[in-house]
């Protein structure tokens, strides 16, 4: 029982230091902005986008709670075909917004392994 135990908590160690630690602060990216302008129907977000690009390649490896913190809810999230979780962030309002009509606007898309770690930010085109 105490093998199996301690079995269990190095595992548990183990996979929570793949996750390399957020090292993003508010003077380096907006949080409290861009989490404030969901789906960026404010246009706040599109004043953000060459801060988000700046730290976007900082938020690889990170985990789907720094994610979290750092972005806020997702405004969309999408499972490809083996169940994994893709983030959605909206930058410019477009179709996605209440009262207005055409084509989304352009968004970028958090991918995550099967740990749920980010592996790949990628625009939507």
């Amino acid at each position: 029982m105490i093998k199996r135990l301690f079995f269990l908590f190095v595992l548990a160690n183990v996979l929570l230091s793949c996750a390399k630690s957020n090292d993003i602060s508010q003077e380096d990216f907006d949080m409290k902005t861009w989490k404030a302008d969901p789906m960026a129907c404010n246009g706040e977000r599109a004043k953000l986008e060459d801060d988000f690009l700046a730290v976007k390649d900082k938020l690889i490896g990170t985990s789907i709670t720094d994610i979290r913190k750092v972005l806020g809810k997702p405004d969309r999230v999408d499972l490809d075909n083996r169940s994994t979780k893709q983030y959605v962030y909206f930058i410019h309002s477009g179709g996605q917004c209440e009262g207005k009509t055409g084509e989304n606007g352009k968004s970028y898309k958090v991918f995550f392994d099967a740990l749920e770690l980010v592996k790949e930010v990628t625009p939507i085109l």
